[in-house]
Parts: C-alpha cells; sequence; structure tokens
C-alpha cells in the first residue's frame, strides 16, 4: 500500500473545467496517448486521465503550457495510476 508521500509524487496539478458536459478544458497535460471520438488518454505527471464519451475532438492543444480543448459529449472522467499494466487502459487503447 502506498503512503501518502508516495501518493503526493503521483499528483501533478492541473485543472478541469467542464462547460455543459460538451466543452472541456483541461491544463497540466504532459502527453496525449489518443484520441478518438468515443475516448481519449491524457497524461498528467504520472497519472493517467482518460475521458469517455461521445463526438469527442481536440480542438485545442498547447504543449508549451499543457491545455487542451476537447469538444463533445463527456461521459466519464477516470484517473488510474501509470504503475498498472494492462487493465482498463489496455482495452481503451486497443
Amino acid at each position: 500500500m502506498e503512503n501518502i508521500n508516495e501518493q503526493n509524487e503521483n499528483l501533478s496539478a492541473h485543472k478541469i473545467e467542464i462547460h455543459a458536459r460538451n466543452r472541456t478544458l483541461i491544463s497540466g497535460i504532459t502527453n496525449v496517448e489518443s484520441a478518438t471520438e468515443t475516448g481519449a488518454v491524457l497524461y498528467i505527471g504520472k497519472l493517467i486521465l482518460i475521458l469517455e464519451g461521445e463526438g469527442l475532438k481536440i480542438q485545442k492543444i498547447d504543449v508549451a503550457t499543457g491545455d487542451v480543448e476537447i469538444l463533445g459529449t463527456i461521459k466519464s472522467l477516470k484517473y488510474s495510476d501509470t504503475k498498472k499494466k494492462g487493465g482498463f487502459l489496455k482495452k481503451l487503447v486497443k
């Protein structure tokens, strides 16, 4: 089991704003693993942010600031730890 210090190392400063479930602004992104009309896999430091929805499209990405704007209907947001292998993330990326 992780202790508090290990948990804090996995957290990176980020912000998520969802406007009417069809416009999402995210800051603190370090990498975009994949993006399709039904899902996106984004890295925030050592965490993975998994978005699921419909009609998703990356409208704007600024690699210098780590800001991403995604249009489309958001159905769910999930966090995952990069230490875990396979599972949900492996199924989503296939």
